[in-house]
């Protein structure tokens, strides 16, 4: 049985980023070449750092990986010209570090283990959430973010205070502002990543949840509405209840059934 390639394209992009960087690389840089989660990337990276080339540090509230052999080394932009993997050639006016045919062959093996892992479910907040942070005009705070997010305001600022905690973002409580390391996410690059991602039942499980909750309350204001009329308006409550309980239903039915909206554009 052959072995996965992600984790050997991740450390090879890890590696290259680091290069351009002064030996310096965080996790949330790979996202946007890469369709994992941050778990994924992290266990990866954290296995180079039991020999003496890597090590890993925390700076300035982010995680940190430090490749020595490129320490100190003058930093310029990431731009690869070849893939990180095959050492093909790579489309020149396309954002990525693969080609078509390696990302091909990484979708295929992440399809597979997301059949037991849950990394679908924490890739498409963290992908969201890092590609809003780098893209939405600064400052970018707590309410920007949320305002742009599928999630709910509650729901995106835990998740984000998670992304804090990991070490993948850094918080200015006295600004109420978000920063990332230095990255590019074009919205292009995300759409598809998302697409990718969201196909799996595990990364819409939290929005569905949203809408069965959103759905229920509105089912039962539409009752509780029909309950008041009835009374006030002295109306046949058994007639008012079972047209009523009719709206009410499809409401839910639609709402639970809704299409996911696209995050704005930026």
């Amino acid at each position: 049985m052959s072995h996965p390639i992600w984790p050997v394209v991740t450390e090879n992009l890890a590696e290259q980023l680091s290069a351009a960087q002064g030996g310096i690389v965080h996790p949330a840089q790979l996202l946007p070449y890469l369709p994992l989660s941050l778990a994924l990337i992290e266990q990866t990276l954290d296995q180079l750092t039991t020999s003496e080339r890597v090590k890993k540090q925390n700076q300035d509230g982010l995680v940190a990986y430090i490749f020595n052999e490129s320490l100190n080394k003058a930093s310029h932009t990431f731009n690869p010209r070849r893939c990180v993997y095959s050492d093909e050639a790579l489309d020149e006016k396309a954002f990525t570090a693969i080609t078509p045919s390696v990302r091909k062959k990484i979708e295929a093996e992440l399809t597979n283990l997301a059949g037991n892992d849950t990394w679908p479910a924490h890739a498409v907040r963290e992908h969201e959430l890092v590609y809003l942070a780098a893209n939405l005009p600064e400052p970018v705070s707590t309410s920007s973010i949320a305002g742009h997010s599928r999630l709910p305001f509650k729901r995106a600022e835990r998740h984000l205070s998670e992304l804090k905690r990991r070490g993948t973002l850094q918080f200015d409580s006295a600004l109420n502002t978000w920063a990332l390391p230095p990255l590019r996410y074009p919205r292009t690059v995300y759409s598809r990543q998302d697409l990718f991602i969201r196909q799996f039942p595990g990364a819409i499980k939290e929005e569905f949840e949203v809408r069965l909750v959103k759905g229920l309350s509105y089912a039962l204001g539409i009752l509780l509405l029909s309950l008041i009329v009835a009374i006030v308006a002295r109306l046949p409550f058994p007639l008012v209840f079972f047209g009523s309980l009719i709206i009410a239903f499809f409401t839910f039915i639609n709402i639970l059934k809704a299409a996911p909206q696209p995050i704005p554009e930026i």
